[in-house]
């Protein structure tokens, strides 16, 4: 199973890519899950093994995009002659954060090469960075071009394939079978029973799957399934921070259509659904998995016995790192950061590394500063405005889109503060894929708009 499956997946689609060729992205989004889909066992794009992962998700994401745009083809045989390889000219405040947050990586990148003299050593520190910006071109390229359509099956498959893997998650963690061969980042014994927690090979987009069922308008039993499966896998992890992401999402999604004409009826209908699926699966796992399911709920009875939500240990620690760092950094870099130092040139670099983990605000504030911290921001802020007005102005397809984006972006901003999300070193190309999808959408909505007609 374990070379089956993601075989299986990788051929799916490729094939699938001969008549809606973004699905040629799923092989850097099959190499983006890794180890949930156990697509780490596909050696040959894992090679040569001397480069790091984000080097390799870099290379195949260059290969996708430059088969998707005819590069490999002579010029007289494109179909598209002078095509548009990253997109239309840059819009939008969402857009200028992001450009922002590059010019800062740039100056910080020359302030560290003429503070240490040491251009090709900063450079190396810097390359997983800029595999970040490069990366979200190519994938605005490529997602400006494909229509909403086909990005809404590209989207429905990605969903698909986490639900496989969520099931797999809840199988291996919640009922102990051995089918992950990683080990577990936790050992607790609880009530005589062993449990494990792992984040390692645990589902890569739960927030997509979450944000895309609860922005349908409709539920047939395959939708409620991969709800139930999705919901499974979060409360196997014995994550709050996942519960309340799911609880955000739903809540955002469901408050904007309540700001829409006539979709009150269907809002009251989805939450008496959500509801009923919560019951029926509390009940289950009750049932079947009563050691883990009172492991999870003591998790979050010790997260509110302080009396509120910053009492919680796991938040003040990290809310400690991020005082640690900032006074590491000295109060004469405080707004630009530290830059690309190693950690040979200052040893806390080290430090932040395994830090970032647990909270991305630590590199960002690390290697760029306060400044950083209000681009990373605003990225966030913008990209939630651009979502909530594109869902507000919407029907049909681009209405499910939208709030699937605005879903997605809420997601990952709170996933920020328990993870590296954008700034997983394995993952750099794919850091802003979600930004990437809504420029995208951003765009076709221009080019529907007639000209004088603002949407925003």
């Amino acid at each position: 199973m374990r070379l089956a499956l993601p075989a299986l997946m990788l051929l799916f689609f490729v094939a699938r890519s001969a008549r809606q060729r973004i699905f040629l992205l799923g092989i850097p989004f099959l190499m983006y899950m890794a180890d949930s889909v156990f697509f780490d066992k596909m050696k040959m794009f894992w090679v040569p093994g001397r480069l790091s992962p984000c080097d390799h998700v870099m290379i195949w994401l260059v290969i996708t995009w430059a088969v998707y745009f005819d590069l490999v083809l002579p010029a007289y045989r494109r179909a598209q002659p002078r095509p548009q390889l990253f997109g239309p000219a840059l819009s939008g405040p969402e857009e200028a954060a992001v450009l922002s947050l590059l010019a800062i990586a740039v100056l910080d990148l020359a302030l560290t090469a003429l503070r240490f003299g040491e251009i090709v050593t900063a450079l190396g520190e810097a390359k997983g960075f800029f595999y970040l910006f490069v990366g979200y071109f190519m994938l605005r390229g490529v997602l400006c071009r494909a229509s909403r359509s086909d990005t809404l099956d590209f989207l429905k498959a990605l969903v698909i394939v986490n639900t496989i893997a969520a099931g797999l998650f809840v199988l291996h963690q919640g009922l102990h079978l051995p089918i992950y061969q990683a080990t577990e980042y936790q050992v607790i014994s609880f009530m005589g029973q062993l449990l494990t927690r792992s984040f390692y090979f645990m589902p890569q987009l739960l927030a997509l799957a979450l944000a895309y069922v609860f922005a349908r308008r409709a539920w047939s039993v395959f939708w409620v399934g991969v709800l139930i499966v999705t919901l499974g896998a979060l409360w196997v992890s014995y994550t709050r921070s996942l519960l309340l992401i799911a609880a955000t999402e739903l809540v955002v999604i469901l408050g904007v259509r309540l700001l829409k004409a006539r979709q009150a009826g269907m809002v009251v209908k989805r939450i008496v659904g959500i509801a009923v699926v919560v019951l029926i699966l509390g009940a289950v796992v009750l049932v079947a998995l009563p050691v883990q399911s009172k492991y999870f709920f003591s998790r979050i009875g010790m997260s509110t016995s302080s009396g509120s939500l910053t009492g919680d240990p796991n938040l003040q620690n990290r809310e400690q790192k991020l005082h640690k760092v900032y006074r590491w950094i000295g109060v004469e870099s405080h707004v630009f950061g530290q830059g690309f130092v190693t950690a040979g040139q200052d040893p806390r670099a080290a430090d932040v590394e395994w830090m970032s983990a647990d909270l991305v605000w630590v590199p960002v504030l690390f290697r760029f500063g306060v400044l950083g911290v209000v681009i990373v921001t605003l990225i966030y802020g913008t990209a939630a405005w651009r979502a909530v007005r594109l869902s507000l102005s919407s029907e049909g397809e681009a209405e499910l889109l939208a709030l699937v984006l605005l879903g997605l972006v809420v997601g990952m901003f709170l996933e920020s503060f328990v993870s590296w999300t954008f700034l997983n070193p394995a993952r750099y190309p794919l850091g802003f894929w979600f930004l990437a999808l809504l420029a995208a959408e951003a765009h076709r909505r221009r080019v529907e708009v007639p000209e004088g007609v603002s949407y925003v």
